[in-house]
This record gives structure tokens, C-alpha cells and sequence, in this order.
């Protein structure tokens, strides 16, 4: 199977609950391809309600979305998978050792969930099955408060940056995720104006793992938000 189909492991694989229209589950997809960290994937159908379901409050107390077991430990909530995955994978920690270039990824890792998260849950609605229609005026504000957040990103990058805050970072992890999720919205034309973004986005979709296969591919594809289906990182 490719990278990111299902495999058989010889030992339990770590195992990721979450939803495929949701960012930080995204994330965390691409992180785990990214630190070369095989994952078994598990719906968590947040639009039904099951993070409240008393199985997943067993394993995350408060219905954090996604969730991550491996082996006896368990822990739940973007930043806290990533954090895990990111320690756990193989070579250098994504988070950056110097003082100054770390506040400036979590200053767009807080301005990404801020502006841009909100924004894109709401553009994804429309996609799921048997979701509410999506008044005009809160798709329009949506776009508005997206359109504003990848202005200022695109304008920080405008000095000639490879990637968000200099070398790879949480920083792209948490923007790609955000980025892919409105293109899967059908809002190409909110990054069309951001030529420094656009050629961001191209380097960031060249990124290939230590297998030499694409880390994007571990996105959720249109069709995998459409049919609520997640697939594996191996």
C-alpha cells in the first residue's frame, strides 16, 4: 500500500481519533507524515456529536477533538498531539530552539487559530452531508476574516522567506492545514491575491517524507470530508 493507506504492523500502531473537515485533525495528519509516524485513523463524527458519546469522553474528558492513544498513554487536542507527535517522531523538533524565531511561529500559531480556524470550519460546513445550509452574510464574513489573516501572512513572507518563520515549522503545519482546507472549500479566490502564499503553498506540497512521498497527501481529500472518511499514515 502507499504511504498512506492501511497497513499491517507487526506492532499496535498509534492510533489518531478525529474528524476529516476539522484542521487540527489535518494537522496532526500531516505532522505524523512529516516526523515519519504511522497512525491508525478513527472517525470521530463531531457533526453527530460522538466526541460527547460516553466512549470518547472516556478516552478525552472533554470532547477534545482529535485524540491520540498510543500504547497506555493518551492524550487529546491539536496542540497536545502535535507537541507529542512532534518529540516522538525522527529528527529535529519542528519548534525552533531560538527565542526570538519560537514567539514569532506561536505568534502565527495564535493568529491561524484566532482569524483563520473559525473562518474555515465555516466555509467546510456546506461539504458535510446533512449539514445546515450556511447563511450568506456568515460565508461572507468568513471569507472577510480569511481573506484578512493570509493578507498579513502573505505580507510577512514578502521578504523573501522560504517558510512562515524562516526553517519549516508548527507555524506551516498549522497554516497548511488552514490553507488546504479552504481550497477544499472551493475558495481558491481568497488565496489567488497572495502570490508570496501561492508559491509557499507550492514548497510545502513538494515536501516529501523520508520515503520520498509527498507529506500533503496525508490531507483529507474532498471526497474524505464529503463521505466522513479518514485514511491511515504509515
Amino acid at each position: 500500500m502507499g504511504l498512506f493507506g492501511k497497513t499491517k504492523n507487526k506492532q499496535p500502531a498509534t492510533q489518531l481519533r478525529g474528524y476529516p473537515a476539522d484542521p487540527g485533525t489535518n494537522q496532526c495528519l500531516l505532522m505524523a507524515a512529516e516526523r515519519g509516524i504511522a497512525l491508525d485513523t478513527m472517525l470521530v463524527d463531531v457533526g453527530e456529536r460522538a466526541c460527547d458519546s460516553p466512549e470518547y469522553r472516556a478516552l478525552s474528558p472533554f470532547g477534545k477533538v482529535p485524540c491520540l492513544r498510543d500504547g497506555d498513554f493518551v492524550v487529546s487536542g491539536a496542540p497536545a498531539v502535535l507537541a507529542y507527535l512532534d518529540v516522538k517522531g525522527a529528527g529535529a523538533s519542528l519548534s525552533p530552539k531560538k527565542a526570538s524565531i519560537l514567539g514569532e511561529q506561536n505568534y502565527w500559531i495564535d493568529l491561524g487559530q484566532r482569524l483563520a480556524r473559525p473562518a474555515v470550519m465555516t466555509l467546510v460546513g456546506p461539504l458535510l452531508p446533512g449539514a445546515a445550509p450556511v447563511a450568506d452574510p456568515d460565508l461572507d464574513a468568513a471569507r472577510s476574516a480569511l481573506s484578512g489573516a493570509l493578507a498579513l501572512l502573505d505580507t510577512a513572507m514578502a521578504d523573501g522567506r522560504t517558510f512562515i518563520v524562516g526553517q519549516y515549522s508548527l507555524a506551516d503545519v498549522h497554516w497548511t492545514a488552514y490553507v488546504h482546507l479552504c481550497l477544499m472549500s472551493g475558495e481558491q479566490g481568497l488565496l489567488d491575491p497572495h502570490a508570496e502564499l501561492a508559491a509557499w503553498l507550492k514548497r510545502i506540497q513538494s515536501r516529501k517524507s523520508a520515503s520520498g512521498r509527498s507529506t500533503y497527501e496525508a490531507l483529507a481529500t474532498l471526497d474524505e470530508i464529503r463521505n466522513k472518511r479518514l485514511k491511515s499514515v504509515a
